[in-house]
């Protein structure tokens, strides 16, 4: 709300006053004031002639008043009413605005209010109390929010580093059991190894002495070998291979050769997960292989590596289903 004083002077001629009822309206740049009755408080007898009178409105803010209506109804004798001026006074900042109109009124014509702005009063000095003090919360606020930030950032440090810690512990507890399980694995691994020492000792072959890792996980080995006269014997016995230029030539007579995925057969080197990591290590698909399946082939010394190439020679285009 704001609140307003009108301010109107009445002529000081014979006839001038008037004891009718009299009724002003205002528009400004922010709002209208509808017709409304005016009275001076201070005044028992209002309009006479030569006289100011005054009276208080309570209202929106107008914003800049610009144009308005002021009139009387007519009543009581002798009605018409010479007015000299109509004064606004905005009575927060003391801006002023002033109508003339120096006419005599008939009753219930309206006459319409021209305003002019005779004094900004100290309303350029409230608007930039307002913006500093406007500016003084943003910054107050901006300073908060800030706290707000730091404070969340620390929190979530916080959070990170409880996240971290878990997780830390998740892993190590994974870890724990990885290790139990590539010891079981390893046990496992040293009783093949004595199957397969034993069951090459009965055939008359030496059979590999394993050392190094052990492949884990899904990890399978096929082993491609030779029989001969019902004897196993390395695949190096059985093919005719160029070193030179790494063609197969053949296999040679009396030689048959077969592939398995047991560690009872051949000279132990199949099986899940078999000899890969004992002999080669690294992922089968470097050698063109199937990610998880190695094949090996035992040279009378060691495990060595049957790539894919080699394989094609030697099982042609379908060697995946005549290995695997």
């Amino acid at each position: 709300m704001a609140q307003y004083e009108c301010e109107i002077g009445t002529m000081d001629v014979v006839f001038g006053g008037t004891n009718a009822n009299v009724f002003l309206s205002l528009v400004g740049d922010r709002g209208v004031l509808k017709e409304t009755e005016l009275n001076d408080p201070n005044s028992n007898d209002d309009w006479e002639k030569g006289a100011i009178n005054r009276c208080v409105i309570q209202t929106n803010d107008l914003g800049w008043i610009t144009a308005g209506t002021l009139r009387h109804d007519g009543s009581g004798p002798s009605p018409d009413w010479s007015v000299a001026y109509v004064k606004i006074i905005n009575s927060e900042d003391g801006r002023e605005w002033l109508a003339g109109v120096n006419t005599e009124l008939k009753g219930n014509n309206p006459f319409r209010l021209v305003f002019k702005n005779t004094s900004r009063g100290q309303f350029d000095q409230l608007k930039r109390q307002k913006e500093l003090e406007q500016e003084r919360i943003e910054r107050e606020q901006e300073a908060e929010d800030a706290q707000l930030e730091r404070e969340a950032t620390v929190e979530d440090a916080r959070k990170l580093k409880d996240d971290w810690k878990a997780q830390a512990e998740r892993r190590k507890a994974e870890l724990k059991v990885e290790l139990e399980k590539a010891k079981a694995e390893a046990e496992e691994a040293k009783l093949r190894e004595e199957v397969a020492r034993v069951r090459g000792a009965a055939s008359g072959s030496a059979g590999p002495v394993v050392t190094g890792p052990v492949a884990t996980g899904g990890m399978k080995t096929y082993e491609v070998f030779a029989v001969y006269s019902g004897r196993s014997v390395p695949l190096t016995q059985a093919i005719n291979f160029d070193r030179a230029t790494g063609r197969l030539l053949g296999v040679n007579a009396g030689f048959r050769v077969l592939v398995t995925d047991s560690a009872s057969e051949g000279f132990g080197l199949a099986g899940m997960p078999g000899r890969w990591a004992s002999f080669v290590g690294g992922s089968p698909a470097s050698y063109g292989l199937d990610a998880e399946r190695g094949v090996l082939a035992w040279d009378g010394s060691r495990g060595q590596v049957l790539n894919s190439a080699f394989l094609l020679q030697m099982f042609g285009s379908d060697w995946r289903g005549a290995v695997y």
